[in-house]
């Protein structure tokens, strides 16, 4: 298990270094292959309450996402789970969305910085600055997330300019 991580700021960097073990230096991050290389499965089962849970099992660790729910939120909710994970969060087994805790917290701000590095989004808004009615599609679909949170991680990093496209 990952030596325990105490704050948002850590969470980002924890997550940097994630990027780095891996030699993930483009868009999309292949969560699959980081849950693989740490020994944790993934599976799909549908749920009506929770987007995903984590089994943090010493023997076999899980994560479990919602079937029903759209692949880029699948995406993020494993990514949040992987935060529990390599924040060395110590519960057995942690539901998503649970709480307003900080562990929650700082499993979110985890999986925003290892699904879309500030450093690459940055690159990328600058990239596609004159696409402005289409830049937030073009960067959810490169980043493999949802517009909203891609939109959020924007707005985040206060990199201005218009944000919201039409729909």
């Amino acid at each position: 298990m990952a030596p325990r991580v105490k704050s948002s700021s850590a969470a980002a960097r924890r997550a940097a270094e994630v990027l780095k073990r891996f030699d993930v230096d483009a868009p999309p991050v292949a969560l699959e292959g980081i849950c693989r290389a740490e020994g944790i499965a993934v599976c799909a089962r549908p749920f009506d309450y929770v987007a995903g849970v984590f089994i943090n099992d010493d023997v076999f660790p899980v994560i479990v996402v919602n079937s029903r729910e759209r692949r880029a939120r699948q995406r993020f909710t494993i990514a949040h789970e992987l935060g529990h994970y390599f924040l060395g969060h110590r519960r057995k087994s942690f539901a998503e969305p649970a709480t307003d805790s900080r562990q929650e917290r700082d499993a979110q701000r985890f999986a925003a910085c290892l699904l879309m590095p500030a450093a690459w989004v940055r690159q990328y808004w600058r990239a596609y600055k004159a696409n402005v009615e289409n830049r937030l599609s073009i960067l959810a679909a490169l980043f493999d997330v949802s517009r909203a949170a891609l939109e959020l991680r924007v707005k985040e990093l206060a990199l201005g300019g218009r944000v919201r496209e039409k729909r």
